[in-house]
Parts: C-alpha cells; structure tokens; sequence
C-alpha cells in the first residue's frame, strides 16, 4: 500500500539519479568521447599527409593510417607522433583499415583507380566516405559508388569545394553571384561556358606519362602488386607509381583527370546539371598512346538542352572564361563583367 512516506523516500531515490548536462562537467566547447567521431586515411604518401587532411580534432580524431608502401607509413606514423602525440594504428592493406571497429570514416587519398573498389567496401562496411578527386577513374565506377552509399545510407563526401566557398580559382570571385546571375535570365538560355588558362584554369596541362617506361627492380618497401590492384600488370618503374601516376590510364587521366573535378564541378552547379550528363563529347587532341596520357587542345560538352562547357588548353590561349547566350550575337566576356557582377550593387540593379 503507497504512503506518503513511501512516495517521498520514491522521490529522494529519483534525487540522486539527475543527469548533469556535459557542458557543465567539460565546459561549453567540450565534447563527449561518445560524440566524437575517428577517422582513418588510405593512402598518405601525398595528399592524405598534407596539412589539410593529415588532421586530428576534438571533432574528429585520427586514429589510423594505410599505405602499401611502408617508408610512406612510417613518415605518416611519426607525424602522428609528433603532431598530435598520438600513436595511429597501420595497416597496410586497406581491407583491414575499412574493418577496424574504431574507425567511423574512411579517407581515401589513393590513385583514383582505387577509389571506386574502396568507397564500396567502406560503405558495405557501414563507413562514411571522404575521398578526393577524382571521385573515381570511371563512369561505370562512379555509379556504383552511388548505389552503394545509397543502398548503406552512408555519408560520402568527394573533396572539391569551389561551388561553396574560395574564389573560383583567376576569375576573382566566389561562385554565388555567378549563380544569382545566370539564374536571373539576364544572358539568355541556353548558355555556352568555355574554360580556358587566360583565367587560372592551368588543367596541370603537362601531367602526362612517358611511353615505352623501361622495367626497374620494385622497390624492398613497396607492395606493388597491392598498389596496382585492379589495374592490369605492367613492369614497374618509378614514374608509373607515387607523384607521377597520373600521367597513365591505367591509374587516372593527367592533368585533366586530376583538375576537371575541381574546375568542372562549379561550373555544372552554376547550369544547374548536377542530376545530368552532357548528351555528346567532343576532343580535338593528337592520337593518344594506349598506356601513356598525353596532351589534349579541345574538349567540347554538350548537353541535351544546348548548353556547352568548353574546355581549352591554357598553352598559348588568349581566350578568356565567357557565358554566351545562344540567342544573343557577340560574346559577353566573362572577364569583363566579373568586377560588377562580384558587388551585389550590379545584381540590385538588374
């Protein structure tokens, strides 16, 4: 039977189970070991160690590191050390990075032929994703990566940003007035947008292979049949691996292949083709080599709609970026309404 004293001895036994929020025991910026996420970064013999990427936060805290090449995981294990005092766990096979339980996100900074097997078995695995560009070395590829995160409800974020933030790399501005410009109708429709060097867009133009490599011994402190991994055999040799893989197919796309993503990307946003692809490619380049990428004059995307992105090559191009309207004769040079379009005086006006 329930008395009062009964009911008040109830509610002292309550008293003692309060919960204390954590700000109060850590202070207002702490976070909880439970609300902290880990990461863990495949490839860190360039990108992956840079100080952009090579991070550890109260956010999120770096707990692992990946490479088949055991000088590169050892440079990347005393950095650790030294920058955050931390002693990162190895691998150097990612299979086993992608199970270890105490990693939440997956950093993939391998050559792109990697990417696409990679981001699948991390999002298989119930892993975030944050890759960098390209996002894979096909289209093919780049599909099953989407289905894969889609089907694992997964985060996958690919490492280009100029659609959102910093000036879009010569032209001197962000992207958003360019969007609020073209979206006002004021150059017509459809739009015919060309990249070209005469505003920063270099392409890395000269990242291309060498033909005929000759064979050398691999290397004692690299797994080369792991770092091919899906690619097909070819003899080693030291310009088709590291800092010079992109200038072969096997393994990426030169220059192009390494910034299109970071040029192209704002460029699809500012023509609103983020759920589409172009309809027809046209390259104007020299015979290409089957192994070696090489260079490239005129590449020319056109959509179902009209619209055009035009990529030129930057060598001797006295060309500028410019949005053309179809339907409007001459040319509006990008160069030269920038400087109004970037003052939201010229877009209050219009």
């Amino acid at each position: 039977m329930s008395t009062r004293r009964n009911f008040l001895k109830t509610l002292s036994g309550m008293a003692l189970l309060t919960i204390v929020p954590r700000h109060v025991l850590g202070g207002p910026k702490h976070v909880a070991p439970s609300d902290q996420l880990t990461k863990g970064i495949i490839g860190v013999g360039g990108i992956g160690k840079s100080s952009y990427h090579f991070t550890s936060t109260k956010e999120c805290r770096l707990v692992a590191v990946c490479d088949v090449d055991s000088k590169h995981l050892q440079s990347a294990l005393d950095l650790g050390k030294k920058r955050f005092n931390e002693t990162l766990q190895s691998y150097r096979d990612f299979r086993r990075l992608i199970a270890d339980p105490n990693v939440d996100i997956v950093h993939i900074a391998t050559p792109p032929h990697w990417h696409g097997i990679m981001a699948v078995e991390a999002a298989k695995a119930g892993k975030d994703i944050w890759c960098e560009k390209p996002m894979t070395r096909t289209i093919g590829e780049g599909k099953r990566v989407v289905e894969a995160v889609k089907r694992n409800n997964r985060i996958f974020r690919l490492n280009t940003w100029f659609r959102f933030t910093d000036t879009f790399y010569g032209l001197g501005t962000t992207v958003e007035p360019l969007k609020k410009l073209i979206d006002s109708g004021l150059l017509g429709w459809p739009l015919k947008v060309t990249i070209s060097g005469a505003t920063g867009f270099t392409w890395k133009f000269f990242w291309v292979g060498k033909e005929n490599l000759t064979p050398q011994p691999v290397p004692a402190a690299l797994d080369y049949d792991l770092w091919l991994g899906p690619a097909p055999y070819k003899p080693y040799n030291a310009h088709r691996t590291h800092q010079t893989f992109r200038g072969y197919w096997d393994y990426d796309g030169g220059g192009l292949g390494d910034m299109g993503q970071h040029y192209m990307d704002p460029v699809q946003y500012l023509l609103g083709k983020d759920e589409t692809s172009p309809v027809k490619v046209e390259v104007d380049a020299p015979e290409q080599h089957p192994d070696a990428v090489g260079i490239w004059r005129k590449i020319v995307y056109t959509y179902d709609d009209g619209c055009q992105i035009v990529l030129v090559h930057p060598v001797g191009d006295q060309l500028v970026m410019n949005f053309r309207a179809v339907q409007q004769t001459g040319r509006i040079r990008l160069a030269h309404f920038l400087s109004h379009a970037s003052k939201p005086s010229f877009l209050r006006r219009r």
